[in-house]
This record gives structure tokens, C-alpha cells and sequence, in this order.
């Protein structure tokens, strides 16, 4: 067995997008405003030497609280304008931000339709499944807000040290993905350490806490889960790889968020006073890969079978098809054969 572990160039923006669908229409909105503003500074030294009683001085005056005034009112039209000016703006091409929701938009149609429910083959019509479309989901992606945490691509890709896997792990993991060209790995990245929410740090008040914290721990858990795992990527994955991997790092997040007990099930623990309910809780906040290693299996499985259904539904939905490019590069890659 071969492992090697590779970093590549890459380059994103500050809110974790790729720049290879971004910088060609932030250049051209740019040259646009500056144009527009010189063609408005023209009109209106103009304007001032042929009409100088329509001037706004002439009807606000020059007092300061006045000019400060409308200098806000202008300023803040002009930021409502570019909002609109960049809101109007569609990409067919795929980021990873993009590639995240219309991937659990895809899942949610898929895993859990009545037909797959009920026992029926997991492959459909791609006609059938409905995922958002380029415009759709131009108007409710992030603007000047950060993504989704988890559709942050620094949280969903990382390295084989990430997690400090042991041998035994790596083994297994190489065995179940020897045939494709990316990895799943879960546990806590350890390179990284995140600050723990309050009540995972408290943890010996498990016991006392309320129905409303209950709640709040177990969606805390949950998001833990899906944080605690991550792609690492082969030097030979190309963009297609990416899409595969995204599909399989989905799936295996919503299993991993499945297996935390509900509210009533860790009521009904508190309530027997088991003394070993923190220790459950801390089994669940630190699953490494061996633990979990039939949710990796079946996962892997799951994004083989839809695959092939998941690319036809986004050249049905208008999306871009994989291309070279497509999202940059993924600097952290690894090697295994």
C-alpha cells in the first residue's frame, strides 16, 4: 500500500467560495459602476453650469445636518441598487456552495420520498426529482453574508491527519473507497480545534437540564456529528469526484445525525438516572471512522447508485455539467492505491 499526501494551488475568496465562476462578473460590475459614476459626474457639472436653479442645494440648502442627510439617503440607494444589480445575477456554473444545496435539495426528493420509503430502488427519473433551478436559487443565495457553516468548504474537505486516523482505520477506509478517487473520514479535527458549545462543555449538567435545553443539546449533537466528518480527496479526483464525494459526504451527514438519540429518548435516559448518560454523550461527540465505519460503507454505496441520476438531474435543471475548473482546486489531496 502507497500513501502519500499532496498540497496543490488554490485560491478562494474570503467566504470560502471557488473564484472560477466569481471574478469574471465582479471585474465587469465594477467597470460598469465606474463608468456609470464618471457618466453621472459629467451630467451633473453640466447640469450645474446651464441650470443652476435646479440644483438641490438650491431646496435643502448647504447646511451640514442637511448635506450629511442626503449624502446617507444617496449612499444607501446606491448600496440598494448594487444589492439588486447583484442579485440579478445567475450562475448556471456550480460552486461548492451552490453544489451543497442543490445536493440535499436532491436527497431530500430522493432518501426520503414515499417510493424509497417504501422499500422501492433508490434511482428515479431524473424528470421526477425536483432541485432548484439556477434562478431559484439566485434568489436566495448569500450575498454579502458568509455561507452555511457546513457549506463552507474548509469544514468538508480536509486531510488523512485531519482526524489523526490509526492504522486499523485507514486500512478499512482504503479497502471500501480502493475504487474511487475520494475518502470519507469522521472524527473531530484535531488540527482545528473548535471552541464546544456551552452545554457540551458543562457536561455534568446533563442531568439537570431542562425539556428546552434538552432540545438544544441534541441539536448541538447533531451539528457536531455532520461537522466531525470530511472528504480527502485523491491527487487524480477531478471535478466529477468532487460532485460524487459532496453527494457521498451528504449522506453520510444526515446518517451520522440520525444515530443521536432524540429529545425523548435522552429524557427517558435522564429520567432512569443511568449514570453512563454523559458518557453516551461523549461516545457520540468523539465517533472516529472504525466507529462508524457500516454508515461510511453504505454511504459510499448510496452516492455510487444515484450518482449517474444526480448529474441528469442538474443538465435537466439547467445546471452546468461538471467541467474542468469547474470549482478550482482543492489544495489538500492525498494519494492511496
Amino acid at each position: 500500500m502507497r500513501l502519500s499526501q499532496r498540497y496543490l494551488q488554490g485560491r478562494t475568496d474570503n467566504n470560502g467560495h471557488f473564484l472560477s465562476d466569481t471574478s469574471q462578473s465582479a471585474s465587469f460590475s465594477f467597470v460598469i459602476l465606474f463608468q456609470t459614476s464618471i457618466v453621472l459626474l459629467t451630467f451633473t457639472h453640466l447640469a450645474s453650469l446651464l441650470f443652476p436653479h435646479l440644483l438641490l442645494s438650491g431646496y435643502i440648502g448647504t447646511s451640514v445636518k442637511a448635506v450629511l442627510s442626503i449624502w446617507i439617503v444617496l449612499q444607501m440607494s446606491e448600496i440598494f441598487c448594487v444589492y439588486k444589480q447583484l442579485r440579478a445575477v445567475v450562475f448556471r456554473m456550480l460552486n461548492f456552495e451552490r453544489l451543497w444545496k442543490v445536493t440535499n435539495c436532491f436527497l431530500d426528493e430522493v432518501l426520503y420520498s414515499e417510493s424509497t420509503i417504501n422499500g422501492n430502488d433508490l434511482r428515479r427519473a431524473a424528470s421526477d426529482i425536483h432541485v432548484p433551478t439556477p434562478d431559484q436559487l439566485a434568489e436566495s443565495e448569500r450575498i454579502f453574508l458568509p455561507p452555511n457553516h457546513l457549506a463552507r468548504r474548509a469544514i468538508s474537505f480536509g486531510s488523512l491527519g485531519r482526524a489523526k486516523l490509526e492504522p486499523d482505520e485507514l486500512h478499512q477506509l482504503i479497502d471500501t473507497f480502493r475504487n474511487e478517487k475520494y475518502m470519507l473520514v469522521v472524527g473531530q479535527d484535531v488540527k482545528n480545534k473548535r471552541r464546544s458549545t456551552t452545554l457540551r462543555k458543562d457536561i455534568n449538567r446533563v442531568k439537570y437540564l431542562s425539556s428546552a435545553e434538552i432540545g438544544v443539546l441534541v441539536e448541538e449533537l447533531k451539528q457536531e456529528a455532520q461537522e466531525n466528518c470530511h472528504i480527502v480527496l485523491h491527487v487524480d479526483a477531478t471535478n466529477a469526484d468532487i460532485v460524487k464525494s459532496t453527494l457521498a459526504l451528504a449522506i453520510l451527514r444526515r446518517k451520522l445525525s440520525e444515530a443521536i438519540p432524540t429529545i425523548e429518548e435522552l429524557e427517558a435516559i435522564i429520567e432512569r438516572r443511568e449514570d453512563s448518560v454523559e458518557e453516551l454523550i461523549e461516545t457520540y461527540g468523539n465517533r472516529r471512522s472504525r466507529d462508524c465505519m457500516e454508515e461510511v460503507t453504505i454511504s459510499q454505496q448510496h452516492a455510487d447508485q444515484l450518482f449517474g441520476t444526480f448529474l441528469k438531474v442538474l443538465s435537466v435543471r439547467k445546471w452546468a455539467t461538471p467541467a474542468r475548473f469547474m470549482f478550482g482546486r482543492v489544495s489538500l489531496r492525498a494519494e492511496w492505491r
